[in-house]
């Protein structure tokens, strides 16, 4: 199921169209919204860049921080009821060799700037 995930944010593509050699995209799907929510998602990545940065593989001497704008007019139990329904903003950092290291939504009200403080608080 990891590799699933893994591959979903990856290749940024739809849960449909996971490859065959996965289970059906629906249980995917459902488990995916599961581990989010009971916080397994969150301590497998954690425990990732725990192992990586002991390793030495977890290189923070530069990193990249980008934004997307997603929309969800009623907003969502973390993000709230947006400002006049703009949605929402995803934003990710990864570390010099792509590795993501931090990752955060908010509402699309705020300023891109005030999300990159708030992104680089979040990391891993």
């Amino acid at each position: 199921m990891l590799n699933v995930i893994l591959w979903i944010l990856r290749t940024g593509a739809p849960w449909r169209d996971l490859p065959r050699r996965y289970p059906p995209y629906q249980t995917c799907h459902r488990r995916f919204q599961k581990w989010v929510t009971e916080g397994v998602l969150e301590s497998v990545l954690a425990a990732l860049t725990r192992h990586l940065r002991e390793r030495g593989e977890l290189d923070l001497s530069e990193c990249f921080i980008d934004a997307t704008f997603v929309v969800a007019k009623s907003g969502g139990g973390c993000v709230g009821k947006t400002k006049r329904g703009k949605g929402t903003k995803l934003m990710a950092m990864a570390d010099r060799c792509g590795l993501p290291v931090a990752v955060h939504a908010a509402s699309a009200s705020a300023h891109e700037v005030t999300l990159a403080k708030e992104t680089l608080e979040v990391q891993f």
